[in-house]
């Protein structure tokens, strides 16, 4: 599990109980989660008429009970909503909403649409300092301002509540076409209704403006009771979940919560899971690594087991490289399991096989800076300097620090024979950062 900071730099369109935000996220990398994540995904996807592979799934670090879609298939689940639910199906029901606001076009419209908002607003300033020159009245400018705003607002509200209940007959259609029935939408919606209850000068409450009312949206689903027709696949997706809220409570919850919710009494793999990660949190280190020895063993074929005794030994210094290469063999299309096994192999000093490691990567990976941050480290440590200097180029720019960007990719371009790959992509860096575009000064 890799935890990192990250600015999304663009607004986000809420989904079901969220609201539009631009704004840094917190993210949480985890192949587990976000694979099971994506198993829900799939089939709401197919049945929805979308490409299931193209579908993109991001865990925010966030205890609120959120989730949201963006542009180009994007889907965003807060860890609170994971944390918070009671089994698989309530996700599910999350992700089949979401699916819906991507399937209807929402996402796009809403672009449009805060685009023609942001308009309205500079209009409106502009009619109020026209009427305080006319009147010699600051207070007319502000009546005209708030006027066009408390306007714009509305529309905007209004718009989003069509766009809500659009997503939510969508999401009973494709949970329908799924095999499943809808009691996981009906206790989400029951638990977002004591949000909903939440008085007015609450912040939390705000973001209901913009939704229907609970009561509403759940007359669509109590009124369509169904039986599910794929029972075998939704006992499926609730192990997997079990096991997903097993680890995020492990990492987040406090130990008060996690020793409550998986007593010692409770010996299911769920349970072992999260005392494990909480015996690790609280530097009880033979503990966790007795308790995961025994879960590899109970599960050789499982991938995350393995990858999570690695991270244990690799964070206190230790060689980690034998798990995250059984992880790897078990799971060879990871690409976060193969960064990890690159981190262990740098951290034995096998700087040439992390080099390795790390040139099999898929093009996605590429936008990680940790990637470029351990690919600077091999190539330093096995002689390569050029290449090195281009990947701290690569990392600095990832990372928004464009003056570094161009110093480095500069100095790889000293280095490096002018046809090589390297070459041409550290151009490239000075050619996105606006610099000037030469290769040596």
């Amino acid at each position: 599990m890799f935890f990192r900071s990250v600015l999304i730099g663009l607004a986000v369109f809420a989904g079901l109980c969220g609201t539009a935000r631009g704004q840094g996220l917190s993210l949480v990398r985890d192949e587990e989660i976000e694979r099971g994540l994506l198993y829900y995904v799939r089939p709401l996807f197919e049945k929805a008429g979308l490409n299931p592979d193209l579908a993109e799934v991001h865990l925010v670090r966030d205890d609120s009970v959120n989730a949201f879609a963006a542009k180009g298939l994007h889907l965003f689940v807060h860890t609170g909503l994971i944390e918070k639910a009671d089994d698989g199906q309530e996700i599910v029901a999350v992700l089949a909403h979401e699916t819906g606001h991507i399937a209807g076009g929402h996402i796009v419209r809403l672009y449009e649409n805060m685009r023609i908002a942001r308009r309205n607003m500079l209009v409106s300033m502009v009619l109020g300092a026209a009427a305080a020159v006319a009147s010699g009245r600051g207070d007319a400018a502000m009546g005209v301002m708030l006027g066009s705003v408390s306007s714009a607002q509305g529309l905007f509200a209004g718009y989003r509540r069509t766009e809500e209940n659009a997503a939510d007959q969508t999401a009973v259609t494709l949970l329908k076409a799924t095999g499943h029935d809808l009691s996981g939408f009906e206790n989400i919606m029951k638990r977002l209704q004591t949000l909903e209850s939440l008085q007015p000068n609450d912040p939390a409450a705000s973001q209901w403006a913009s939704h229907p009312a609970v009561r509403e949206r759940l007359k669509l689903i109590v009124s369509d009771r169904i039986k599910a027709s794929d029972p075998v696949r939704i006992r499926r997706e609730n192990a997997i979940f079990d096991r997903m809220k097993a680890k995020l409570n492990g990492f987040l919850a406090s130990p008060a919560r996690i020793r409550a919710l998986y007593p010692e009494t409770d010996t299911s793999v769920p349970a072992r899971y999260a005392r494990a990660v909480l015996s690790y949190r609280q530097g009880r280190f033979d503990e966790a690594d007795a308790a995961l020895k025994k879960l590899c063993d109970e599960e050789p074929d499982n991938p995350y087991f393995f990858e999570m005794k690695g991270q244990f030994l690799f964070e206190r210094g230790k060689d980690a490289v034998s798990e995250y290469r059984k992880a790897v063999s078990l799971l060879p299309d990871s690409s976060l399991l193969r960064i990890g096994l690159a981190q262990a192999l740098s951290g034995a000093d096998s700087f040439d096989a992390a080099v390795e490691t790390l040139t099999v990567l898929t093009p996605v990976s590429n936008e990680d800076p940790i990637v470029w941050r351990l690919r600077a480290q091999a190539y330093a440590k096995t002689g390569r300097q050029g290449d090195a200097d281009y990947a701290l180029a690569e990392y600095n720019l990832l990372t928004g620090d464009v003056k570094q960007a161009v110093f480095f990719a500069k100095k790889a371009l000293s280095r490096l024979p002018d046809s090589s790959s390297a070459a041409l992509r550290a151009q490239d860096v000075l050619v996105q950062t606006g610099a000037q575009d030469k290769k040596k000064d």
